[in-house]
């Protein structure tokens, strides 16, 4: 398992605001459909209907007139004189007579027609009534010839408006569909657009957090915003200010340490000198007091130069250098020539962009570490992976557990192991500076478990060109 020095944290789960957004412009537009394609619906079915109603009632009413005048001018066959009113071919006439139907056409049937609107014209009346014949849709229109000439009815077809209707349904429900899914691109869309303010907050305030102090918002981005920005900006202001505070008053602290330090080590250095005219209790004393002295001496060093990371005047020189010599060349400024080496072919023959000082300062913490509490450095294994190369320091020691990989890496921090030992030499500011010397030259420190059962620190750096 990977665990790196820092890293910003993922975005949540579940649906974000831009997606909830889309889905409510999606619905508010599935809604607005619906409600209009109803309305559109039913409205253009009644005006069909409507219109196509008054028509047959119309012709109906035209054709019952030139048949009851036809009836008492002359004797006629009431079937010859049905097919030679030809009315159009989406309507059928029937008429009734003497108790006998008489029929243009055999497609409706007598049977077929409402019993109750054939009495209801029987009985002096007129009436419309729509009916299903099969599976057809019909209007049947019955009038009262008067005067003994009978009943006539005609029966129209609805097929023609029902297929319209049916047209229309998909036309509106094809019209709801592309609505509602514009609907959720436009929602989209917008709450990118309306979020984007929100994004840049979160990009300066992430920037701010990974050390660059120096960024603020467009005062200008949103007039909206504007007091949301000029908070934020002000907030920023003041982080900055503190941390320049701290940064100063740890630097100051050191350099004021120094004088008496240098006075401290030069009396050291002369009361070594003379060690063999001391007791031996002042022997003892002797070396717990250069023991401390050093320890202090290396800690205003540490401290001056994190104060120089916080403060940011810590510039790296980085430039491309071949992997194998900058090894080679570390490990002979640190005399460390016994620690072994594991190289691999692509690493061996690549460049890494680097700071060569920063990198002797790293590796020089890296193994320091693991001498004081990881057993001793077993070997140092550099690979290839990809545009990096990783650099991994490893020990003889039992490990980082997985809870404190994260926090080994803070400053003034103690693992388990350190808790337990009795070497309290350390000033819990190396692995810090380690961390903030790999940050400064753009890779990724972490810790991670070694093939031995140890620890393996691994330093990741880009390649160069």
């Amino acid at each position: 398992m990977r665990s790196e020095v820092s890293s910003r944290s993922g975005p949540g789960t579940g649906l974000g605001l831009r997606g909830r957004i889309a889905v409510r412009f999606a619905a508010i537009a599935l809604l607005l459909s619906v409600l209009l394609g109803t309305l559109t619906y039913f409205t253009v079915q009644r005006l069909i209907l409507d219109d196509r109603h008054a028509s047959s009632i119309e012709q109906a009413t035209g054709d019952g007139s030139v048949i009851a005048a036809t009836l008492d001018a002359a004797a006629v066959n009431p079937s010859e004189l049905l097919a030679s009113i030809r009315p159009p071919s989406r309507s059928t006439p029937m008429l009734y007579r003497d108790g006998e139907w008489f029929a243009a056409s055999l497609q409706v049937r007598p049977e077929d027609l409402p019993q109750d609107l054939i009495q209801h014209v029987l009985d002096g009346g007129a009436g419309r009534q729509v009916v299903y014949i099969g599976e057809r849709v019909v209007s049947v229109v019955g009038i009262d010839l008067g005067e003994d000439r009978g009943a006539y009815f005609e029966v129209f077809s609805l097929v023609d408006v029902d297929n319209t209707l049916t047209t229309l349904a998909r036309v509106l429900f094809l019209a709801g569909v592309v609505t509602t899914l514009a609907g959720a691109v436009l929602g989209a869309l917008m709450a990118k657009r309306v979020l984007q303010p929100l994004r840049e907050v979160t990009e300066v305030a992430e920037d701010i957090a990974g050390g660059d102090l120096e960024r603020r918002l467009d005062e200008s981005l949103d007039k909206d915003l504007a007091g949301l920005t000029g908070s934020f900006n002000s907030m920023a202001d003041t982080l900055q200010d503190r941390i320049a505070k701290e940064a100063r008053f740890a630097s100051d602290v050191a350099h004021e340490l120094r004088t008496p330090l240098t006075t401290l080590t030069t009396s050291l250095s002369v009361l070594e000198g003379r060690q063999d005219e001391l007791s031996p209790q002042g022997r003892e004393a002797l070396e717990l007091l250069s023991s401390d002295v050093h320890r202090l001496e290396q800690t205003a060093a540490d401290l001056i130069e994190i104060a120089q990371h916080d403060a940011g005047v810590a510039v790296p020189d980085l430039e491309p250098i071949p992997v194998a010599s900058l090894i080679g060349r570390l490990l002979s400024r640190l005399r460390r020539s016994d620690i072994a080496v594991d190289i691999d072919a692509g690493a061996s023959a690549a460049l890494v962009v680097a700071d060569e000082r920063l990198m002797a300062r790293i590796l020089a913490n890296l193994i320091e570490n693991a001498d004081v509490h990881g057993g001793g450095v077993t070997r140092l294994r550099i690979s290839r992976h990809g545009d990096m190369v990783r650099l991994g320091v490893e020990d003889a020691g039992s490990g980082v557990p997985s809870e404190e990989r994260d926090r080994i890496f803070e400053r003034f921090a103690r693992g388990a192991a350190t808790a337990g030992s009795s070497d309290s030499s350390g000033s819990g500011l190396g692995l810090a500076l380690a961390a903030e010397n790999v940050r400064l030259q753009g890779g990724s420190l972490w810790v991670e478990d070694s093939s031995s059962g140890g620890a393996r620190f691994v330093v990741e750096l880009e390649v160069g060109s």
